[in-house]
């Protein structure tokens, strides 16, 4: 897991968790680089807190006290019951929506978090979730109200705090997450990824954690 901790605060601080190679051809003297580290892990809420509000700030604080521990064979903190990194797939209607900000063609923000059931590989022709979960207690949730986003030199970040009274009902086997400009319905997604399948059940927290990098190469 130290492996992933390290990639995961690295993201955080603005750098690129990967090695990137780029051949060169002609025209190609400036490349756009977008890395985009998701971040997904889970705990039992009887073993730590979080200010939903604060979630990017204070995750980030728990994985250096985290890595810290490890490193050093301590244990001064709570371990995770899950963790694991991914990259996401930036979609078609997402970049799209992107470039109309830029121009002002439309005032959308990506305001919302979701996760689903699903596992079908992420594509940049996805329009939502493969298999969004629906019913009881759930809805999307906002980073205005229910989590955190903001952008740290050219990192933008965003920050969800998932429970068992805020999912359909428990257990549930989540296996994907997306982010999107509206609360509601389709074709409103920025990006969809897929991990290994985390099975919450009463008492679990799940946090979605993501460092999107904008840089020059």
């Amino acid at each position: 897991m130290i492996d992933k901790l390290y990639k995961t605060i690295l993201a955080s601080n603005g750098n690129n968790p990967d090695d990137i190679s780029i051949e060169f051809s002609p025209g190609a003297e400036h490349v756009s680089l977008q890395t985009d580290l998701w971040t997904l892990s889970a705990f039992k809420e009887n073993e730590i807190k979080f200010n939903p509000t604060h979630i990017i700030d204070e995750i980030e604080k728990y994985q250096l006290e985290l890595y810290n521990d490890l490193d050093n064979n301590k244990s001064t903190t709570a371990r995770p019951i899950y963790f694991e990194n991914t990259y996401n797939i930036l979609t078609s209607i997402g970049l799209t929506q992107s470039a109309k900000r830029d121009t002002g063609e439309v005032a959308t923000t990506n305001t919302h978090n979701s996760i689903g059931t699903g596992s079908t590989t992420p594509t940049e022709a996805d329009i939502g979730l493969a298999t969004e979960d629906t019913g009881g207690s759930y809805a999307r949730r906002s980073y205005a109200s229910n989590g955190q986003r903001k952008v740290v030199s050219q990192t933008a970040k965003y920050g969800m705090l998932w429970q068992d009274s805020t999912v359909s009902a428990v257990p549930i086997s989540i296996t994907e997450s997306g982010v999107h400009w509206a609360s509601t319905g389709a074709s409103t997604i920025h990006a969809r990824v897929t991990f290994t399948v985390f099975s919450m059940t009463s008492g679990d927290l799940f946090v979605t954690q993501i460092n999107e990098l904008h840089q020059n190469g």
